[in-house]
C-alpha cells in the first residue's frame, strides 16, 4: 500500500513527467491528449520548483512499477501517469475556481485516454458499451469545463 501511495503522490510531478516516464517504461506508449490550456499553465506560474520536487518523488517511485501486467494495465498506467503531471500543474493556480477547473480538465482528458486505452481490450459488450458512453460524457466536460475557463479566467484572476 506505501509503495501505491508513493506512486500516486509521485505521479503528481511537473507536466509531461509523467508522460515520458510512462512511455520510457514500457515500449507501447499510448497516446494522450492530457494537456493544460494556457490559461491554466498562466494561472501557475511561479510555482516550478515545488512541482520540480515532486518530479524526484515520481522518477524514484516508479522504478518500482513493474511486473506482469496485461496491455490494457500497462494503457492505463502510461495514461494515469501522463494526467497526473497537468492535475497537479492545474491544482497550483492561485484562484480555487480556475485551479479546480484546470484539475479538472486533464482528469476528464485523462478518463477518455483511460477508456481508449482500455477499449483496446474489453471483450463484453455491455462493458463496451459504457466505456463509449463514458468517453461521450468526458468529452463533453472537457468541452464545458475549457468554455467555462475562456469566459472566466482573465477576469477572476489569480488571487
Amino acid at each position: 500500500m506505501l509503495v501505491r501511495t508513493l506512486i500516486l503522490a509521485a505521479a503528481l510531478a511537473l507536466p509531461g513527467a509523467g508522460t515520458a516516464l510512462a512511455a520510457d517504461h514500457d515500449h507501447n506508449p499510448v497516446q494522450s491528449a492530457v494537456k493544460l490550456p494556457e490559461a491554466c499553465k498562466s494561472a501557475t506560474a511561479g510555482k516550478d520548483a515545488e512541482l520540480r520536487d515532486m518530479q524526484g518523488h515520481m522518477s524514484q517511485a516508479i522504478q518500482g512499477m513493474g511486473g506482469e501486467m496485461t496491455e490494457t494495465q500497462k494503457g492505463l498506467r502510461q495514461v494515469m501517469m501522463a494526467m497526473n503531471g497537468p492535475m497537479m500543474q492545474g491544482m497550483m493556480a492561485g484562484d480555487p475556481d480556475v485551479g479546480w477547473v484546470c484539475t479538472m480538465i486533464p482528469h476528464h482528458q485523462g478518463a477518455i485516454d483511460m477508456t481508449r486505452a482500455a477499449l483496446k481490450g474489453l471483450d463484453n459488450a455491455e462493458s463496451r458499451h459504457l466505456a463509449e458512453k463514458t468517453i461521450e460524457e468526458q468529452e463533453k466536460s472537457v468541452k464545458e469545463l475549457v468554455a467555462w475557463l475562456d469566459k472566466n479566467a482573465k477576469k477572476e484572476g489569480n488571487r
